[in-house]
């Protein structure tokens, strides 16, 4: 193995994002695992059901009885993946334009997704015993697509306890104290290697488990992009292993010829996972991003309205809403990750599909102001303020109100083409304030069609004539402005 990346951030930094992922734009992942067997409350399940003060705790007792009896574990055996067919997967995220796909390999709840020789609790050994991560590598990469490996595990160390706070490492000690009288399957020595608590387990052990299972999943499934969960990779005693391990992944992908990247996740603590200048800033739902980045960047949002996994009754975003979110990330010069929430047999539920297909009809004919493209010196038009959502502190971005007054603007990488869109049909015409006559334009068309346009071009920007224009989607429009 060549030793070009040092593990140290003076030389992991010099590590540039690929093309084929600046340019590719959007990719898949799903949260999938035993949390949505319940199907209840959001992919915390297996944490809030030992919160005696929270509902996901009560729904738990009444319908499975209590975490003595029925503890978290016991749902593994509904984890069937009896109806999951790779390759179907693969066609339908292909559909969608996504040029990157996979889904969580376990969740703080740690329970894995792929055929692992390093520890008993995945899907090679329970439940379908299967290598569901692997079969779907392979289906991705015989269509052109690339393989993303999320993690959330590092978060992992008592977790499950009631009340833990990661941020000042404390618990509901009463809550605990009732677990282990009643005797939760949560504080039972068989089990430490699974709920990973600090009075069954050591985190040091948990520390060491959590290597290898990242380089086991480098090594056998060599992904082309990773994610990591927030947790201790800046802290003393932790930064060296995680440079080691980030070193050792970029390592080998010089070794396989691939060019790969990883995600640097910015938590709600506002620290980056790794180094600042290191990997491509990823920002969850929007949180905290800013209106420009120069550097590379990642948006990642979940497809459901209640939960990042599969749950009941859950409204999932439109075709439209999740379009708008892609072209303004591409305008300005970011990208845009989508997770889904598969059931748990393995079934792509039918709102999450047509979503998907919706936009993937929308790319085929308009893909050309999308991909390969980067920003022009007018990101967007219209109002930015309905894209905020502001909580607790924190800015997220949303899309579910766009329009066609929302318009947006990439470029070729030569500089010739600007496509400017607008995220909605207008009805009658649409003015491009950027493209006034101060910019010389040759000629003006749409990039799904060849269709006639009327248009004009004054101080007051371009305008284009919509009325009479057959639109293949109402989901948004895009025009290519080819540049004197």
């Amino acid at each position: 193995m060549t030793n070009t990346y040092q593990p140290n951030w003076d030389s992991l930094t010099r590590h540039e994002a690929p093309g084929w992922f600046k340019d590719g734009k959007f990719g898949l992942y799903a949260h999938w695992g035993i949390y949505s067997v319940p199907g209840f409350g959001n992919e915390w399940y297996g944490k809030w059901m030992h919160d005696p003060a929270h509902e996901i705790h009560r729904r738990h007792v009444e319908t499975f009885g209590s975490p003595a009896d029925n503890g978290y574990t016991k749902f593994i055996d509904g984890f069937t993946a009896e109806h999951y067919d790779a390759d179907e997967w693969a066609e339908l995220f292909a559909a969608s334009g996504a040029s990157y796909a996979g889904f969580s390999l376990a969740h703080h709840d740690g329970f894995g997704l792929w055929d692992s020789d390093v520890y008993r609790w995945n899907v090679g050994k329970m439940g379908p015993k299967r290598d569901l991560y692997g079969e779907l590598a392979a289906a991705l990469r015989a269509r052109g697509l690339r393989l993303v490996a999320p993690f959330h595990i590092i978060r992992g160390f008592n977790w499950f306890l009631p009340g833990w706070n990661q941020w000042d490492q404390t618990f509901d000690a009463a809550a605990v104290e009732r677990g282990l009288a009643e005797g939760w399957e949560l504080f039972d020595p068989e089990f430490a290697d699974f709920y990973w608590v600090q009075q069954t387990s050591k985190f040091e052990d948990f520390f060491t488990q959590w290597q290898l299972k990242v380089r086991e999943v480098i090594d056998k499934y060599r992904p082309d992009m990773m994610w990591f969960d927030g947790g201790k990779f800046r802290d003393d005693g932790y930064e060296e292993t995680a440079l080691e391990i980030l070193a050792h992944y970029l390592n080998q992908a010089l070794a396989w010829g691939n060019e790969v990247l990883v995600l640097n996740k910015l938590p709600v603590s506002m620290q980056y996972n790794f180094h600042p200048d290191f990997g491509v800033i990823n920002f969850e739902k929007g949180r905290d991003r800013p209106l420009q980045f120069e550097r590379p960047w990642n948006d990642d949002m979940r497809i459901g309205d209640q939960s990042w996994g599969w749950v009941e009754n859950q409204q999932y975003a439109s075709g439209h809403t999740l379009l708008s979110k892609l072209i303004d990330c591409s305008a300005r010069g970011g990208t845009m990750m989508l997770s889904l929430s598969p059931t748990p047999d393995g079934r792509i539920p039918a709102g999450q599909r047509e979503s998907l297909l919706e936009m993937g009809a929308w790319l085929s004919a308009n893909g050309e102001a999308i991909y390969n493209t980067v920003p022009w010196t007018t990101h967007s038009e219209g109002d930015l303020k309905k894209l905020w959502h502001h909580e607790r502190g924190h800015k997220f971005w949303i899309y579910d109100n766009c329009n066609a007054d929302d318009r947006r603007y990439t470029q070729s990488k030569d500089g010739v083409t600007v496509y400017a869109m607008t995220l909605g049909i207008p009805e009658a015409s649409v003015t491009f304030e950027a493209l006034n006559d101060e910019v010389g334009i040759e000629r003006v068309s749409l990039v799904e069609s060849d269709q006639p346009l009327r248009w004009e071009q004054t101080r007051a920007g371009l305008t284009i004539d919509t009325g009479g224009v057959n639109f293949k989607s109402d989901l948004a429009a895009a025009w290519k402005v080819a540049l004197k």
